[in-house]
């Protein structure tokens, strides 16, 4: 689901995540102080560990991924983590989007990067850990391993203990940073940690962060404490910064976790729980803002269609989405351009107030720098753009391809990039017009050119087209 972008913009009056780029640097950390990486098959490396009688560390990367370079330059060479893993552990990397990588990240569920597996010789996953935190937290994460079969006793012991009944605190935190750290559920057992906690202690810094690193769902008492409790941003306190950032990085991870849930499940009760999370969740995070109710309309619809596209419930996806392509078809190019310079004069003072970290984001590109110029522009031509591929992969007849072959077309004129360009070529392709498809998509191809984009795909695509 696209979480992390279709509502993203709206949030300063509109937060634009950066553009993803192709980098291509090889991983260090094969030297003689840093992390020694296995070389050969999985199979082989299974064998190894058995062999050696240590579990996997296995680093997932993909090669756009920042956190995934910054972990290979900062801690891969470092003599504390080779001295740390290159002893207790057979280290193996995977780049998810190619051969054998492809197939391992899929079988463990990896869909963020990096993403550190510690395995079993027999394959079986011992824990999963998303994320770069540092040197430091790479090291804990390794001690959290080889602590493994204490906390195993831990869980055993406090599964009998909560049964049991017992609630006191003490006991409950412990139990629940067990649970934790072996990838099992806590939810129950941290509403009930939060129950027992003097409320004297509940908004302590040290409780928050135990409570943003061990929430599984949104449909807890712990979730609605951490909307509560949430850490200002714009705090000048690094600690407090750096605390709010947990935060809501805990509460977007269960939201998401909460909409796959329902997505696999194709639950429609699940997912207008996590609607309403999602708006209390906004509302939380700036409570200055008032969210109209045509806004958080607009939010719950975008949700919807990712769920009915996830599903291939292209029926109920049609009802919600047409409409929202047809009023937006109703506003004029000229009209969102001058919108467009409106509120780019408006954003510009607000600036001011963002943090550095996000200011460094929404300029990182030059791609992310056009898009806080054209908001308005951008926003339209993105919802028509997802409007009109979902049409291509669920559509069954003509008509629903040449409507989106307009929506799309719009998109280009609005907000043109290589993306749209494609996808109209795509489309091109799918109403018999093969000439221009391939116009298309070798424009397609130039413009990515242009922008640094890998165009593997696009050229892969095009000798499709060229073959008919």
């Amino acid at each position: 689901m696209k979480l992390r972008f279709s509502r993203l913009i709206l949030c300063l009056t509109l937060l634009i995540a950066p553009d993803t780029r192709v980098w291509s640097a090889a991983f260090p950390g094969d030297g003689p102080s840093g992390i020694r990486f296995f070389k050969g098959s999985w199979k082989d490396v299974l064998a190894e560990a058995k062999r050696q009688n240590k579990p996997v560390f296995l680093d997932v990367y993909t090669t756009w991924c920042p956190p995934c370079k910054r972990m290979a330059r900062e801690a891969f060479p470092n003599p504390a983590i080779g001295a740390k893993f290159n002893v207790h552990f057979i280290n193996y990397q995977i780049d998810a989007e190619k051969g054998e990588g492809f197939t391992l990240a899929k079988q463990y569920n990896v869909t963020s990067y990096p993403t550190a597996l510690y395995i079993a010789p027999n394959g079986d996953l011992l824990n999963k850990l998303v994320g770069y935190g540092g040197i430091k937290g790479m090291l804990a994460q390794a001690d959290q391993m080889l602590a493994m079969p204490r906390i195993r006793e831990t869980i055993i012991k406090g599964d009998k203990d909560y049964v049991d009944g017992r609630r006191d605190p003490t006991f409950l935190k412990k139990y629940v940073l067990a649970r934790q750290v072996a990838n099992q559920s806590t939810s129950d057992a941290l509403d009930a940690y939060l129950d027992a906690l003097p409320e004297a202690e509940r908004p302590a810094d040290d409780t928050r962060a135990l409570v943003a690193g061990a929430i599984q769902s949104a449909n807890t008492k712990a979730f609605d404490y951490l909307l509560k409790n949430r850490p200002s941003p714009l705090s000048s306190d690094p600690a407090q910064q750096a605390l709010a950032s947990i935060v809501y990085n805990a509460l977007y991870r269960v939201l998401a976790n909460d909409f796959k849930q329902a997505c696999a499940a194709s639950d429609e009760a699940l997912l207008e729980k996590f609607i309403i999370n999602s708006e209390r969740n906004a509302a939380s995070g700036n409570p200055f803002v008032i969210h109209k109710d045509v806004q958080k309309q607009e939010a719950a619809n975008d949700y919807r269609l990712t769920f009915y596209k996830q599903t291939a419930n292209f029926a109920k996806y049609r009802a919600i989405a047409e409409p929202i392509a047809q009023q937006l078809m109703s506003q004029s190019v000229t009209d969102l351009h001058k919108k467009d310079s409106s509120l780019a004069v408006q954003i510009k003072p607000m600036m001011a107030f963002v943090p550095d970290s996000l200011k460094k984001q929404l300029t990182s590109t030059p791609e992310s720098e056009r898009q806080t110029q054209h908001i308005a522009s951008w926003k339209v031509a993105y919802t028509l753009s997802e409007i009109a591929d979902t049409y291509r992969q669920l559509g069954s007849t003509s008509t629903d391809w040449t409507l989106a072959l307009a929506w799309i077309a719009r998109s280009i004129d609005l907000y043109r990039t290589h993306r749209y360009l494609n996808g109209y070529a795509l489309l091109l392709k799918k109403i018999g017009r093969t000439d221009d498809a391939i116009t298309a998509q070798e424009e397609a191809i130039r413009e990515a050119g242009k922008a640094d984009w890998n165009t593997r795909r696009y050229e892969k695509e095009l000798a499709e087209m060229q073959r008919q």
